[in-house]
């Protein structure tokens, strides 16, 4: 702790920001160039926050991500260039989808880097370039700063954290060695978000106005309740629109429901009942929704690949409020805040109910998912999700990586508000091991549930060593099946259509070899990293391993799912059967004579 009497540092003051901004949790890797800082909190046995270590700055930065989606922003530390270089990933996914990360970088001294300019010595970690790691993080953050000079630092860490707070994206702070024990002024009042300075309640209110209109005048409406009601805290403000809508009978046929996608996933609890399902809303699914003469409205909502079929569904019939600003057909309203965009849709509702207008309305009537499984039979992807699917409560949360375990799990009803996490729009192969280590920090009364496929949980495996070390009680359902399912998929889907294609190259009626992975006993990775380890082949394992989890309350978990290699999600099975691969489009004996 900081004495009265003792000189006000750089580190000082960057740790009292931390502290009034809310950050309880910082996840990293140690090195010297950070230890002045990390000294500086561990000396204050006030101070609110804990300093993890990780098993590499990818676990790091990961478990960082997922932290901040849920509880709000963390900090990560690393060393100069060889600790910063291996979070390039993890912060360009944490810019992509809009999550509040600090990455403090250690440098090298001022009196380090003159000596190498002047006399030719590199140093460790550096490259003779100063400003390598900087340049390399601008593009991915919203505020990057170089800090050599303690005098200008908290001009510099203000406005890096003041461009984080507004913009809930990643910001870069490098300091070197040196300034971190230098005097600095103290810290002249709280920061605060610059979040509505250039956003107009005018342009909120005419955008309201606009889509009520345009729902009063098609027969059908729908919400898409998106990720930023999420990342901005506004669920309630959503459940409060549908409860007047609904509740007060504003539409007079029935109620309006809403669906989510991939990368709003149990933004709003799946047990709700106006909840409609996890959707990707191509133009054709948008079709089944709301006929040609409904309106979608979306509320926070991303166009991602993931969750619109990588098409762009922007119509005379959608209305997309994110991303600072509102379309409503094709005019657009710029400048608009969500949060003020939601109020603006209350109170014009509550004018529609007061005129006693009669709104039409809709009740989709899209069927509930239905399982069927049998407890002896193997196991494939769908029968490991209707299963997960009974497993998960209100007390997990439930994340899956990219590829076929987040094709499969949109069909896993989540039954708790923020009870799901994905990386659907960057899709790093990994991010959900460290997540689940992330996810238990920011929701210790929570249970982490992973689901990776064996490729991925190649890249972060070590993120289990991390989960023990912790006390943590996670989970990971490693779905094995020997391959990069959806690289195979992308590239040539026809191993995965019932039946083949049969080709006259017998290279594409077959996973090419470069698709399969090293084969581990994954079950065992937890004799050297702790917990305990399981591995199941049908349903009946599998659902006795469930049943030792709920009893092992305090105890991390690493099961191998074992998965034929040649199965996928039922939707992937489906789609493979009219979906073209790159590698068929250019073979010469394309089409096939035989073609689905």
């Amino acid at each position: 702790m900081n004495q009265s009497n003792s000189p006000f540092t750089v580190a000082d003051y960057l740790k009292t920001r931390l502290e009034q901004i809310g950050v309880e949790q910082m996840f990293g890797v140690a090195g010297n160039y950070t230890a002045a800082l990390l000294d500086t909190i561990l000396a204050d046995n006030h101070s609110p926050i804990t300093i993890s270590g990780n098993a590499n700055e990818i676990c790091a930065g990961f478990a960082a991500d997922a932290y901040a989606r849920l509880k709000g922003p963390t900090a990560l530390y690393v060393t100069y260039s060889v600790g910063a270089f291996s979070l390039l990933n993890t912060i360009a996914g944490s810019y992509v989808e809009q999550v509040p990360v600090i990455l403090i970088n250690g440098a090298p001294t001022n009196k380090e880097d003159q000596t190498s300019k002047r006399a030719g010595l590199l140093y460790s970690h550096t490259t003779g370039y100063e400003f390598v790691d900087i340049h390399m993080f601008k593009p991915i953050t919203v505020a990057s700063e170089r800090i050599t000079n303690a005098k200008q630092a908290p001009y510099q860490i203000d406005s890096a954290l003041t461009a984080m707070l507004t913009e809930k994206r990643p910001v870069y702070l490098e300091v070197t060695e040196d300034v971190w024990r230098s005097q600095c002024d103290k810290p002249v009042s709280e920061l605060t978000s610059g979040e509505n300075a250039n956003l107009t309640v005018s342009e909120a209110k005419n955008a309201a106005k606009a889509t009520v209109e345009l729902m009063l005048s098609r027969p059908k409406s729908i919400f898409w309740a998106g990720v930023e009601l999420q990342r901005y805290k506004l669920q309630d403000e959503f459940l409060t629109l549908l409860d007047e809508i609904n509740q007060n009978h504003v539409l007079n046929e029935g109620d309006i429901h809403f669906v989510t996608s991939a990368m709003s996933k149990s933004v709003i609890s799946e047990l709700h009942p106006q909840f409609e399902g996890c959707v990707t809303l191509s133009p054709d699914e948008v079709n089944q929704l709301i006929g040609t003469d409904g309106v979608m409205v979306g509320l926070g909502a991303w166009t991602t690949g993931k969750d619109t079929g990588n098409q762009d569904i922007r119509s005379e019939r959608t209305v997309l409020a994110a991303h600072g600003g509102v379309y409503v057909g094709a005019n657009y309203y710029p400048s608009v805040d969500l949060k003020d965009f939601l109020h603006c849709l209350l109170l014009e509702f509550t004018a529609v109910r007061e005129r006693n207008n009669q709104l039409q309305g809709l009740r989709l009537t899209a069927p509930p998912r239905a399982f069927s499984a049998t407890p002896n039979s193997a196991l494939g992807y769908d029968t490991f999700f209707s299963t997960i699917s009974q497993f998960i409560t209100t007390d997990d949360v439930l994340v899956v990586d990219a590829g076929f375990p987040l094709i499969g799990a949109q069909s896993v009803k989540i039954p708790a508000q923020d009870g799901f996490v994905a990386q659907a729009s960057w899709l790093s192969i990994g991010y959900s091991v460290p997540a689940g280590t992330g996810i238990k920090c920011a929701l210790p009364d929570k249970r982490a549930i992973v689901v990776v496929g064996d490729g991925a949980f190649h890249e972060t495996c070590q993120a289990v060593a991390d989960q023990h070390a912790y006390g943590q009680n996670t989970v990971v359902f490693v779905l094995a099946n020997g391959i990069y399912g959806i690289e195979q998929y992308i590239v040539n889907p026809n191993p995965f259509r019932k039946p083949p294609v049969d080709y006259a190259d017998p290279l594409l009626d077959k996973v090419y070899s470069y698709n399969d992975l090293p084969q581990w006993q994954i079950a065992n990775i937890t004799q050297a990293f702790g917990g305990e380890g399981r591995k199941v082949s049908t349903q009946e394992q599998l659902l006795s391993v469930m049943e030792e989890i709920r009893t092992k309350t305090q105890c991390n978990f690493v099961v191998e799912v074992e998965i034929p290699k040649t199965d996928s999600p039922a939707s992937i099975s489906q789609e493979a059967n009219t979906a073209v691969g790159e590698d068929e489009i250019a073979n010469p004996n394309w089409p096939p004579a035989n073609k689905f």
